[in-house]
């Protein structure tokens, strides 16, 4: 099974001649299209319009299944070109980068809410007067403050119960008259705390405890392990799987990601315990294969572990021949 690491690809027209292709090394003719491909890491590479198409063929798959309305015209007739007819497209749901935290907005620069495509700030009201940037999994977007209610209203209620001098008293007025009732503030999460590839790992006891529950982990069970960015020393914290893929922070792709890069001592019974732990399916992702097939196919397809008694190629053994009595004489 072909895996590749990007949850989504933007299509833009290169302003200048100065960047280059991550696949080819050629730079990118200013005036012609070229592909952002965010990984899932949030960080952006680009590429031609081909080799976006074989680096993720799948997610091409899919801005051409859905006419992708954020895609100009030409740049999809040009992609088709490039795309196998027997492609499946990527779910929908890798698309889906969960708003992870809020901040107010004090720079003063002008741009397209994210969420309704008008000017921001501007407009009349308190409502379109105000930008708030929001932070996900792909980067950080401005949005209107009426738009964010819409979007994150945890986040928003978790703004309104802190009361930080940060956000001007009349915004959170507005966020706590806006805000339906019985929202519960969304609880800052461990996980934007943290930083580098999250690993699945078998727990060698059950010392440490999950950062979402603080319950802690059984001895035997899986869990995920990722560096905390915080402090002088870059030490691990960890998660209980089950709370991860119910957290705010769940991305399916990033699961993957664990699976596929997971340890000779996970079990295939493991991962279908990991399956059983999933959330509902995203209705729009009817059209592909589930999340737990996929998640068992990649397992599957993982290379097997080579025996322990061949040599890693990668590695040299040093064999230095000291002469008798270098250090002493004879």
């Amino acid at each position: 099974m072909r895996w590749n690491p990007y949850i989504d690809l933007l299509c833009e027209v290169s302003p200048t001649s100065r960047a280059k292709c991550k696949a080819c090394d050629v730079e990118i003719d200013r005036g012609s299209f070229r592909v952002k491909a965010i990984n899932v890491l949030g960080q952006e590479q680009l590429y031609h319009l081909d080799c976006a198409a074989t680096k993720a063929p799948d997610l091409a798959a899919r801005k051409l299944k859905d006419k992708a309305p954020d895609w100009p015209a030409q740049a999809l007739s040009d992609l088709a070109r490039f795309v196998d007819k027997d492609v499946e497209p990527s779910p929908r749901s890798y698309q889906r980068t969960p708003i992870l935290d809020l901040s107010y907005d004090k720079r003063d620069m002008h741009g397209d809410c994210a969420f309704c495509g008008v000017e921001v700030p501007g407009g009349p009201g308190i409502a379109h007067q105000h930008a708030v940037r929001a932070f996900s999994i792909d980067g950080e977007r401005r949005l209107h403050l009426g738009c964010v209610v819409q979007l994150a209203p945890g986040l928003c209620q978790r703004v309104v119960a802190e009361a930080s001098e940060r956000w001007p008293e009349d915004v959170r007025a507005f966020l706590k008259e806006q805000l339906p009732p019985g929202i519960a503030p969304t609880p800052r999460s461990p996980w934007r705390d943290t930083g580098g590839l999250p690993a699945l790992e078998v727990a060698p006891s059950g010392r440490a405890a999950c950062r979402y529950t603080k319950e802690k982990i059984a001895k035997g069970e899986l869990r995920i392990s990722r560096q905390q960015v915080f402090g002088m020393r870059r030490s691990p914290v960890y998660f209980s799987v089950a709370a991860y893929v119910r957290s705010d922070d769940f991305h399916p792709r990033m699961l993957e990601l664990m699976v596929l890069k997971s340890p000779p001592e996970v079990t295939r019974e493991q991962v279908e315990a990991i399956v059983a732990a999933l959330p509902p399916p995203y209705p729009e992702d009817d059209d592909v294969t589930p999340l737990g097939e996929r998640l068992l196919a990649l397992f599957d397809a993982k290379p097997r572990a080579q025996e322990e008694t061949q040599p890693n190629a990668q590695l040299t053994e040093n064999k230095v021949d000291i002469p008798t009595g270098f250090f002493f004489n004879a």
